[in-house]
């Protein structure tokens, strides 16, 4: 069981830590300097402990996305499931995985780069990703037990090597990293979008227990916290490692992490560095790629249930490498309004799923209300990034945070309480009747 819980950890993490995760913290460290460890936690709380939070909640609701949708109304928990798969699969997370892996992971290895070259690594891409996800049954053993090692250890070298012989001394923080560190960092998490990543990628890690033959409720959900668990210790401890790496990087110019990356690479590898950096990056990318197949293929298959795992498999497979031939700054032009809506309220729901397990009550309005609410102004914001409605941008500009895209906030927190009251006077209501 022990060696169950390990693996289903490696594999978790290996859905978690794609090509994002990876050059998100170098760039956070870089930027921080000596506050890198106040702002790596902030980093911490919205990019490992709320994803791990999803995973718990996700197993506790025992239904998957849909289920923590349906406490508002069965319709909602449909479309709001099918808005979840259609963002983290075929329109952005599968084919940016794909994009990300050929731009980042080929930039230095590649002696050309251009729309064919990027077609054929799509399609090498995509059938490797197609043959590891045809049998789910044993997705455990390519990713927990061969990939997820394997990219560990590739990382572990790479920032070992750096701490030992870093280019330069940690240095003072500039702009808002100086002032506001923490939240700098918290914000930072936030925009990894790792939270709508974690409603799918739970489910996956909920059916290998079931297919392991652990069908008891309380069983499963604590060997989901386990493994989840192990998989944030395991995010927690390279975060921290690939900020530091940034943090002691002291040549000027650089603009994300991936430079950062590269630049550590050549300087301790040499001219093995690029090659090193390549396989590091695609390997992140193809075990993400993977776990959103799965996770696409089985939703799909549960609500058209006629049709195959292994044709639910090919389709995503297909979708994403027709989608990622796009190239990569037209998928993000379409994914962005996207994300910007379910975003705010995937956070919602998994809150408020969070608090309902504490309450001795049922909670309906403390679901609807927020809810409703959270969606209404992040239709608001999608009006306002683009300035289609200038009526309704005033409207949006006056809401607390809206300068750093949590506007949702605070009416989250204040109509959760009324909803909590609510519901608390709803059932003393109906027990004096009764």
């Amino acid at each position: 069981m022990n060696r169950l819980i390990l693996i289903s950890g490696l594999m978790l993490f290996s859905f978690f830590f794609g090509a994002g995760n990876l050059i998100f913290p170098p760039m956070l460290g870089y930027t921080t300097q000596e506050n890198m460890w106040v702002s790596m936690t902030g980093f911490a709380i919205t990019g490992i402990l709320l994803p791990y939070l999803t995973v718990i909640v996700v197993a506790y609701m025992n239904g998957g996305v849909e289920s923590i949708g349906n406490k508002v109304h069965p319709i909602f928990g449909t479309i709001f499931a099918i808005f979840i798969y259609l963002s983290i699969g075929a329109l952005y997370g599968i084919p940016r995985a794909a994009n990300v892996a050929y731009e980042i992971g080929t930039n230095h290895v590649l002696p050309v780069h251009n729309h064919v070259t990027l077609i054929v690594f799509s399609i090498i891409f995509f059938l490797i990703v197609y043959f590891i996800a045809l049998y789910p049954n044993r997705i455990i053993d390519n990713l927990g037990k061969y990939l997820t090692p394997i990219l560990i250890f590739i990382i572990a070298i790479l920032c070992i090597l750096v701490i030992i012989n870093p280019e330069g001394s940690i240095g003072q923080p500039s702009g808002d990293y100086a002032q506001t560190p923490l939240v700098s960092g918290i914000l930072e998490g936030y925009f990894t979008m790792d939270l709508v990543a974690a409603l799918a990628f739970s489910v996956v890690i909920v059916q290998s227990f079931k297919m392991n033959g652990i069908t008891d409720q309380k069983t499963l959900v604590k060997n989901v916290i386990k493994a989840g668990l192990i998989s944030a210790i395991l995010l927690l401890v390279i975060y921290f490692a690939l900020a530091y790496v940034g943090a002691t990087t002291t040549q000027a110019g650089f603009k994300d992490g991936t430079g950062i990356l590269t630049f550590n690479s050549l300087r301790v590898f040499g001219s093995f560095g690029n090659l090193l950096f390549g396989i590091i990056v695609i390997l992140a990318c193809l075990t993400t790629c993977v776990g959103l197949v799965n996770a696409c293929a089985a939703f799909a298959m549960k609500k058209l249930p006629k049709v195959s795992y292994k044709i639910f498999v090919l389709i995503f497979s297909l979708l994403g490498f027709l989608v990622s031939t796009l190239g990569l700054e037209l998928i993000l032009e379409i994914a962005v309004p996207l994300l910007t809506f379910i975003y705010p309220t995937s956070i919602v729901l998994v809150l408020i799923s969070l608090v309902s397990i504490f309450i001795p009550f049922e909670m309906k309005f403390a679901f609807i209300i927020p809810t409703i609410v959270t969606l209404i102004i992040s239709v608001l914001q999608i009006l306002n990034d683009f300035k289609l409605f200038q009526p309704l941008n005033a409207l949006y500009q006056v809401l607390p945070l809206s300068d750093i895209q949590l506007s949702w906030l605070i009416p989250f927190i204040l109509l959760l309480i009324v909803g909590l009251i609510i519901d608390f006077l709803l059932k003393n209501k109906l027990a004096k009747s009764l």
